[in-house]
């Protein structure tokens, strides 16, 4: 890098790989089940149809306010693991049936 060039441009090619691993892993948030993939953004149906029914599901309902209905914000979270398949266990998590989050963790 050269000496000349403005401290915003060298701040950003310093952070510019960051930003792009960042992004690149993101890009795995995906779980491989029977002959498709299943990912971030897709609903609880469209999990089980394509993996089946998970090993453990652990569900927690939204507070409930007055009237029986949902109190603010809250939302529906619905926790659940598949595996072992091949030494790993992937949690999925969903909020209002959306998948949010896939981890993977090794036994």
């Amino acid at each position: 890098m050269e000496m000349g060039q403005p401290r915003t441009t060298r701040h950003l090619l310093c952070w510019l790989p960051l930003a792009l691993l960042a992004v690149h892993a993101g890009a795995f948030a995906d779980m491989r089940c029977n002959t498709g993939l299943v990912s971030e953004g897709d609903s609880t149906v469209q999990v089980e149809r394509q993996c089946g029914a998970p090993a453990n599901r652990q569900v927690i309902p939204a507070a409930q306010g007055s009237h029986s209905n949902k109190r603010g914000n809250a939302v529906n979270v619905e926790n659940w693991v598949y595996g072992p398949r091949n030494g790993a266990y992937y949690s999925l998590k969903f909020l209002d049936g959306k998948l949010v989050s896939i981890d993977v963790s090794r036994e």
